[in-house]
């Protein structure tokens, strides 16, 4: 049975809920957007409402705080990293506002530091929403069905859905291939306790054998749709069968609006 607090990044959580229902299509776009405009401003209004606008889509998705803080927790070290990284090299010739060991800390570094630090988060909470409400196959289809008037001048529609599925479908795997090989190092005696950077040079030991166990299974993967006579260019039906109603306009206008109107007020 599937475990609530199981929902990791690039799993799809199935439950019953307003953003499951909802086409994936409207999703896509209105990520996509997101995304963009996040990319355009440096706004913390607008970091912060989007933010909390989905944290609150995470709980209406029926996923508790506790699962979503133990998801975000090992991402939440790349946040540092961005963050530092913006400390020490941004901002530069302007304002001090305090110091650390000698070292100045400037209003510009500090500024970079923060919004480029949200703008990954939002990436991050991007990324678990849609993976976790929508299943790599919706999300497949949903992409060619966007995509599939380019076929006219020769875009590979049906390789990009293809890509998409393969690519989020194998996050899980790889992480299970990950969490067995280090279980097997824990086993033979590896200490993966200590500083983060010792902590980070083991984990490179068990990232290459699960790199070769990724590179064995795209080989198999490949035979597999190969011995199935996948053919990209011919005409392709759909596993299941969507309807753009009523719901999905509606939750795309307001959905646009709102976040337009975010945008260019707090710009």
């Amino acid at each position: 049975m599937f475990q609530n607090n199981s929902a990791m990044l690039g799993q799809y959580h199935p439950a019953d809920s307003p953003w499951h229902r909802l086409d994936a299509r409207v999703k896509i776009f209105l990520v996509s957007l997101v995304l963009v405009l996040a990319l355009l401003t440096s706004s913390y209004i607008f970091y912060l409402v989007i933010l909390a606008a989905l944290f609150i889509s995470l709980f209406w998705a029926r996923i508790t705080l506790k699962t979503v803080y133990r998801n975000f927790k090992p991402l939440l070290v790349i946040v540092l990293i961005t963050f530092l990284y913006h400390i020490v090299f941004s901002g530069r010739g302007t304002g001090v506002v305090f110091s650390v060991f000698s070292f100045n800390i400037t209003l510009e570094a500090l500024s970079r530091a923060g919004y480029f630090s949200l703008r990954l988060v939002i990436f991050i909470t991007v990324a678990y929403l849609i993976t976790l409400t929508s299943s790599p196959s919706e999300l497949a289809e949903a992409l060619i069905k966007i995509l599939k008037p380019l076929r006219k001048i020769g875009v590979p529609v049906y390789d990009l859905g293809l890509i998409l599925f393969i690519a989020i479908r194998f996050i899980p795997i790889l992480y299970e291939e990950f969490t067995a090989i280090k279980n097997a190092q824990i086993i033979r005696g590896v200490n993966f306790s200590g500083s983060i950077f010792k902590r980070i040079k083991k984990t490179v030991y068990v990232l290459i054998p699960v790199f070769v166990a990724a590179i064995g299974r795209a080989d198999d993967l490949a035979l597999a749709i190969e011995a199935r006579g996948y053919d990209s260019l011919g005409e392709r039906t759909f596993y299941t069968r969507t309807t753009f109603a009523g719901r999905e306009w509606l939750f795309l206008l307001s959905g646009t609006i709102f976040i337009f109107t975010l945008f260019f007020v707090t710009r």
